[in-house]
């Protein structure tokens, strides 16, 4: 009888002891949160059809809809080495007049110190066609981030109003996506963050970026609304967006 006591501590020791090990294993991942923070200016947030501001073509824009596709998530920590979230749970849309999605939480991410983050802003070519994101097609559907008419994504919905110089006020229309086999509106952004984010057993970082929206008008490229103020399948106008579009991020600051 003692021999078989001893026996059974024996087994539930080795059995606690590995479950400590596991434990310890499932504890070396953290969460991280990323906002978006749509933006007129450095002091001033975007507020969909109140606010308006001026672009360099002197053209006033008053901004009714904003959304926007972020995908294949990817943290580059302080060593260069890179996690890359999972791919079928990194693709979202912000969209400006829901707030919960313009804050996206990271989780099982690696402790580690991370320095700069990258995402694309689309959907990548290697995800079409449509049937290779089956957890972000509802998603896209729901907020109108799907042309009903084609095999592809809008990966920018911009709309709004604008007035030019001594005119009259008329509405502008920014639909950009990739369509059939031109896939060259994908794009890929890579932040340097102001601060290191460190996740830990104590840390829940939290990476606040600020997407400049005066930019898309007047980034890489100038861009005149009385010239071009209804851009969807455009193969001049919607890659000059789209990347005007991919420069309006910065990463503010970083909180641990």
């Amino acid at each position: 009888m003692k021999r078989k006591k001893i026996f059974l501590i024996g087994i539930l020791s080795i059995a606690l002891l590995f479950s400590c090990n596991n434990d310890d294993n499932n504890s070396t991942n953290g969460s991280l949160t990323i906002e978006f923070d749509n933006v007129v200016s450095m002091s001033e947030d975007l507020t969909l059809n109140v606010d308006a501001f001026t672009n360099s073509s002197d053209e006033t824009i008053n901004i009714s809809e904003l959304k926007y596709i972020i995908s294949n998530i990817v943290l580059i920590d302080e060593n260069g080495g890179e996690f890359v979230y999972p791919k079928a749970d990194s693709y979202r849309v912000v969209n400006e007049l829901d707030n919960a999605s313009r804050t996206i939480t990271l989780n099982n991410i690696p402790y580690r110190n991370y320095t700069q983050v990258r995402f694309g802003l689309g959907v990548d070519p290697t995800q079409y066609p449509l049937d290779q994101l089956q957890n972000f097609i509802p998603q896209a559907e729901e907020t109108d981030m799907l042309w009903a008419w084609a095999a592809g994504y809008k990966f920018i919905k911009f709309e709004g109003n604008y007035t030019p110089n001594g005119g009259t006020e008329a509405p502008f229309i920014y639909h950009v996506g990739s369509h059939g086999t031109n896939q060259d509106n994908y794009k890929v952004v890579t932040l340097n963050l102001p601060g290191t984010a460190r996740v830990d057993a104590e840390t829940t970082p939290f990476v606040h970026i600020m997407a400049m929206i005066p930019q898309v008008f007047d980034g890489t490229t100038t861009i005149d609304l009385s010239s071009a103020d209804n851009v969807q399948v455009d193969p001049v106008n919607a890659p000059i967006i789209s990347t005007n579009f991919s420069n309006i991020f910065m990463a503010h600051h970083v909180e641990n």
